[in-house]
C-alpha cells in the first residue's frame, strides 16, 4: 500500500491517497531528478499548490520527497501533478572554478550556493587539478565531475536525491537482494545488442601546446575490433592543464570502456519498494546467455507505476558494470 501526502506552504497538510488514482515515480543514474507525476479526482480546484512539498511513502518507507512544479485540471475534475525532487533546483546555470577538489567539494559548493541539504558525501581519493565552468547547468556540473572521477578511478558513484539529503555513494553500497527474471518478478524483457550507439575503437584525444601553438595528439586503438567492425573513432580536445602521461591513461580508460559491444537490457517486472537508479540487483534470464547465470548489474532508469495506493508494477533499463568500466559484473 502506498500514501501520498502533501505539505503546502502555509503549513497545511493534505492527505492526497483517497483521491489518488495513479502514479509514475521515475529516477534515473544520470542527468535528472527523480520525478513523480500523480493524477487524482478533486472536486473543485486545483489542491495542491506550486512549491508544496510532497511525499509518498509505500510500506511505510519514503520513496520519493520533492516538490511540486506542475499541475493540470481537465472537464471531468482530474487533477495531474509534477513534483521533483532537490535536483531539479541545480537546473539553473551557474558558472564555478575549482582547484585541487574532488567530487565531495563540487557538491558541496554548489548545493550551498543553492541553500540545499547535504548530506553522505564519499571520499573518492580523486581530487581535479582545475574544474572551470562558465554559464552551465549546475546538474551537468555535477554529473560531469561524478562521470570524470568514475573515469579516473575505475570506480562507480551515484549521486542523488536521498529523500531531501543530497548524496555521493559508491554503487556497491546500494545493492539490493531482489532476484529479477525467471520465476521471480518478471513479467517481461527486452534484450538488444549494438556497436552502433557509444562504441569506438580508436580514441583520439587532442591536447592545445601553448608553447609551440600547435595541438599534441594521442591516439589509441583495437586493431582487431577494428577489423572485426571497422574504424569506429571517438574524438575529444581534452584539458590543456592535463600532462602526456595523464592523457595516456585516460585514452587507455576510453578505450577499455568504450570498445565493447553495448548489450541492452529492460525489465518489467512486478514493483520492488524503494528500488531507484544507482541500485545494484540479480538478475537471471535462461534463454540469454549472458544472464544464464546469475550476474549483478546496475540499474541506469527504472519508473515504478501505481495504480490507485495498491497495484505496483515497473520497467527498468540495467547496464553490465564492463560496459561502465567499474570492472567485472
Amino acid at each position: 500500500m502506498i500514501d501520498l501526502t502533501a505539505a503546502t506552504i502555509d503549513g497545511k497538510r493534505i492527505d492526497y491517497t483517497p483521491a489518488l488514482r495513479d502514479a509514475d515515480l521515475s529516477t534515473q543514474r544520470f542527468d535528472a531528478p527523480a520525478s513523480l507525476k500523480f493524477t487524482g479526482l478533486e472536486l473543485s480546484g486545483i489542491a495542491i499548490p506550486e512549491g508544496s512539498t510532497v511525499k509518498l511513502t509505500e510500506d511505510g518507507e519514503t520513496v520519493f520527497s520533492g516538490f511540486v512544479f506542475r499541475a493540470s485540471r481537465n472537464k471531468i475534475g482530474e487533477v495531474t501533478y509534477t513534483a521533483y525532487d532537490q535536483l531539479r533546483y541545480l537546473k539553473a546555470n551557474a558558472s564555478f572554478t575549482f582547484a585541487n577538489a574532488d567530487a565531495a567539494e563540487v557538491i558541496r559548493t554548489i548545493a550551498e550556493y543553492f541553500g540545499l541539504t547535504v548530506g553522505d558525501l564519499a571520499d573518492t581519493g580523486y581530487k581535479f587539478p582545475v574544474l572551470v565552468f562558465e554559464d552551465q547547468s549546475c546538474l551537468d556540473m555535477i554529473f560531469d565531475t561524478v562521470s570524470q572521477t568514475i573515469y579516473q578511478t575505475g570506480t562507480i558513484y551515484v549521486f542523488y536525491d536521498d529523500n531531501g539529503k543530497l548524496v555521493l555513494r559508491e554503487a556497491s553500497r546500494l545493492v539490493r537482494d531482489s532476484i529479477i527474471g525467471d520465476g521471480s518478478l518478471m513479467t517481461d524483457y527486452e534484450y538488444s545488442r549494438d556497436i552502433d550507439r557509444d562504441t569506438y575503437n580508436r580514441i583520439k584525444l587532442a591536447r592545445a601546446n601553448e608553447e609551440t601553438g600547435r595541438t599534441d595528439v594521442y591516439i589509441v586503438e583495437d586493431t582487431d575490433s577494428i577489423r572485426k567492425w571497422g574504424m569506429l573513432q571517438y574524438y575529444e580536445s581534452v584539458d590543456k592543464n592535463l600532462n602526456a602521461a595523464q592523457i595516456e591513461e585516460l585514452c587507455g580508460r576510453y578505450l577499455k570502456y568504450y570498445n565493447r559491444v553495448l548489450q541492452s537490457l529492460t525489465l518489467d517486472a512486478l514493483g520492488v519498494p524503494g528500488l531507484r537508479a544507482g541500485n545494484i540487483i540479480p538478475v537471471f534470464i535462461r534463454d540469454v546467455e549472458v544472464l544464464s547465470l546469475n550476474r549483478v548489474l546496475l540499474i541506469e532508469k527504472i519508473t515504478h507505476h501505481y495504480e490507485g495506493s495498491g497495484y505496483h508494477d515497473m520497467t527498468l533499463d540495467v547496464r553490465s558494470f564492463e560496459q561502465l568500466g567499474g570492472g567485472d559484473g
